[in-house]
């Protein structure tokens, strides 16, 4: 951990610590950060202080609200909160001085100097009436998004009386200015949405811009309603994105965050729970940051409504009853030291996976050390398809629908590989092989459209004899239905054309094994050949398996600076993302297994080339079909974990708030078909692989009808429209009845994949 975050983190809590006082109500009560919740349709249930130790107005502390009537001021709302606050010894937090949304009507009918004068009668009466103010969202929504800001600040003439926009933010520096004049001990907050998932380069862009000009903020407002996983409404949000966007957020700005409006709509009272237990102990226990909010907690008295379906759905009591996420969340602060997590690689850009073999059960414990998943030879073509045109998809179906519902990275291993195709394929001629190859592609293509990768082909370089390393032109005709192989390997190139035109955003990669102990490897000299052809390869798995040298009392561990040279060598050759698969330590000798493994995995997880490492098997299992004893792989033997794995949880823990050096930064681009270029197409792009943005997205002019999906804040899809570009689908779905509440909705591009937010009122 860097001295800079040790320091920040002393002082940051310090500081709050000395403002606030958490003793009194609550479930965080004694908890080093509070845990609080919002009123309920104007009001603070009996039952408050039982659950929450902070408390938000929802809406009764707005200017809207409070300055219906220019200089005629009702704070009976705000003050009942305020008060209750007092009372209870909770904290107090002010929602909000500046906002585009929930403004007096008459504002709209001022000019600039007008506006101006408005906007500071209203702080300074805020002032008058609350001198002590322990927690201010000063700014609320103002992230521009496109052409416009996350609320309806172009509806007034907010932003140019309060010094403009020139791409700076400076009307909101201008807010906080004034702010911290009027409550200089204060913490000044900067709130906004999105922030987590669709949208968390732009906030974290305008908190940078806003410093660099002077503003006084002092955190960082989340608000957190992207729970769920984008564009599904089914999972919750994954722990890594979640981690990661927390991370990156606190980095970045070198503030610390509040999460300001938490929840979780649905009706289905396990699946709220499940998202409760993934992300609350991550934001209790992450450091930075300081303090949750939930948003509402009785249900039918919420602002989501889960599509229609109930009205106030993210409540936690229903009809006077505790829903099972707030059942779990009273157990969860009995101990406050509980941690939660997926994966020991949690909170690094680059995964950290492993394999299921084809006989093995997927361990209950999978996800508490992998977030990535290959299967052994379950999705392999002669598994699946033994007879000609009879399919047997049991066994990679469970390893891939397992790996979408958990939110785990799924490895498609293989497309092509020599040594596992199916026998009947040996009968056919060229023209019948080339059908059996697109056939077998179309169906994988259809049965798993969204795979995170997949081994295009397995083996295809040749070795010093001129033999293929798997098999490939032993006994069909692959290699002629494909395009022959002149020393330029067209078949392999073929292949990854056919893939790119079935899974247009997965990340294809060549997976091949090295002979020469990292030097002039073969596989790198196959994607150097295909490239030159066109191929749209996106990377390439380098199967790591002589990892011992010698035997017995003199065997040592493959030279990490060996490795490191190799790896460099490969990269300046292909210029590509590598990863690291089939990685294993099979040997029984314990303290040779952690030597090697404290050797080389940090030589991967902090290379810069390296995009992710997959292990081979971590359950020490002895027989036939799997290892023999002295030659075990295995990290876990008999429920106690071997000397390696012991190392690795000390080494991810160790690195986890650090986990830059785990990070992939140079992005994995999706390398797109030749036949696509006489389409617009955007340059390259870095692409988040934990969702989002793609790299090579199809730009259709803005004269193309164009279709869109719609999503609620929780994922849920709701329909789809048809416009000409952003501006215009924004404009049709604030008319339609698709939206039926007020809320924040998304559009997502089907071509390109773009997502877009738009603020309903109704």
């Amino acid at each position: 951990m860097s001295i800079k975050s040790t320091v920040f983190k002393v002082l940051a809590f310090s500081f709050a610590a000395s403002i606030f006082s958490f003793a009194g109500v609550g479930m965080a009560d004694g908890a080093a950060k509070f845990l609080g919740n919002t009123t309920t349709l104007g009001e603070i249930p009996d039952n408050f202080g039982t659950y929450w130790n902070q408390i938000t107005a929802e809406n009764e502390c707005v200017w809207g609200h409070v300055e219906k009537t220019r200089g005629e001021y009702d704070w009976t709302g705000c003050d009942f909160v305020y008060n209750w606050a007092k009372k209870n010894k909770a904290i107090f937090s002010f929602h909000t001085l500046l906002w585009g949304s929930q403004n007096p009507q008459w504002l709209i009918k001022l000019d600039i100097d007008e506006t101006k004068k408005a906007w500071t009668d209203w702080i300074d009466a805020v002032k008058e009436h609350y001198p002590d103010l322990e927690m201010i969202e000063v700014v609320n929504e103002a992230v521009k998004s496109g052409n416009n800001y996350h609320s309806s600040f172009t509806s007034s003439k907010l932003v140019e009386a309060l010094g403009g926009d020139n791409g700076n933010y400076e009307f909101v520096v201008t807010a906080f200015k004034m702010a911290r004049e009027r409550w200089p001990e204060a913490i000044l907050i900067y709130n906004d949405y999105n922030t987590i998932q669709w949208q968390k380069v732009e906030g974290i862009d305008l908190l940078k811009k806003i410093k660099a000009q002077g503003a006084p903020v002092d955190a960082y407002g989340m608000q957190f309603h992207e729970t769920t996983a984008q564009g599904t409404g089914y999972y919750c949000l994954n722990t890594s994105l979640l981690k990661r966007s927390l991370y990156e957020a606190h980095e970045q700005t070198g503030l610390p965050i509040y999460i300001t409006q938490y929840d979780v709509g649905s009706i289905d009272d396990e699946f709220q729970k499940k998202c409760y237990q993934e992300h609350l102990p991550i934001l209790m226990e992450t450091d930075y940051v300081a303090g949750i909010t939930l948003w509402g907690y009785i249900y039918g008295k919420t602002w989501l409504s889960c599509n229609g379906l109930e009205q106030g759905c993210s409540g936690l009591i229903k009809d006077g009853v505790e829903r099972p996420a707030l059942t779990w969340l009273k157990e969860y602060f009995k101990n406050p030291n509980a941690r939660y997590g997926r994966g020991l690689a949690d909170g690094a850009t680059k995964f950290f996976g492993n394999m299921i073999a084809d006989k093995q059960e997927i361990p209950e414990d999978f996800q508490a050390y992998w977030n990535q998943v290959s299967p052994e030879n379950a999705c392999t073509w002669t598994v699946i398809e033994k007879v000609r045109g009879e399919y047997d998809w049991s066994g990679c179906d469970r390893i891939y629908y397992w790996a979408q519902k958990n939110n785990v990275k799924f490895n498609f291993r293989s497309l092509l590989w020599g040594t596992h195709t199916p026998n009947w394929l040996n009968n056919l001629d060229v023209d019948e092989t080339r059908k059996a190859v697109e056939n077998w592609f179309d169906k994988a293509a259809m049965r798993y459209p969204a795979p995170y990768m997949i081994e295009v082909v397995n083996g295809g370089s040749r070795d010093s004899y001129g033999h293929y390393h798997s098999g490939f032109g032993s006994g069909n005709k692959i290699i002629e239905a494909l395009g022959g192989d002149n020393d330029d390997y067209k078949f392999i190139a073929t292949a990854f054309k056919m893939a790119r035109k079935r899974w247009p955003k997965a990340i294809l990669t060549l997976n091949d094994y090295d002979d020469y102990g990292w030097k002039n490897n073969q596989g790198a000299e196959v994607i150097k050949k295909i490239q030159e052809q066109g191929a749209p390869v996106d990377a390439y798995q380098i199967i790591f398996a002589t990892l011992v040298q010698g035997s017995g009392p003199d065997a040592q561990c493959f030279s990490s600076e060996r490795i490191q040279s190799g790896i460099q060598e490969i990269y300046d050759k292909i210029k590509l993302p590598l990863f690291i698969t089939e990685y294993s330590v099979g040997t029984n000798n314990d303290s040779l297994q952690k030597a090697c493994y404290s050797e080389h995995i940090p030589l991967f997880m902090e290379s810069e080339y390296i995009a992710g490492v997959n292990l081979w098997g971590y359950l020490y299992e002895v027989g036939s079909s799997v290892w023999a004893d002295e030659s075990n792989p295995g990290l876990i033997k008999d429920g106690v974990d071997r000397p390696a794995m012991t190392w690795l949880k000390e080494y991810f823990n160790e690195h986890f708030y650090d986990s830059k050096n785990m990070s992939y930064n140079r992005g994995i681009e999706r390398h797109p078909l030749d036949s696509l270029d006489s389409i617009a197409l955007e340059q390259p792009i870095a692409i988040d692989d934990n969702g989002g943005k793609f790299g090579n997205k199809i730009r259709l002019e803005q004269n193309t009808l164009q279709n869109y999906d719609v999503f609620d804040v929780q994922g849920v899809r709701l329909g789809n429209l048809s416009a000409y570009g952003f501006s215009d689908a924004t404009a049709k779905l604030k008319s339609a009845s698709t939206a039926k509440t007020s809320g924040i909705y998304f559009l997502r591009s089907r071509t390109t994949g773009k997502m877009q937010s738009v603020r309903v009122a109704r």
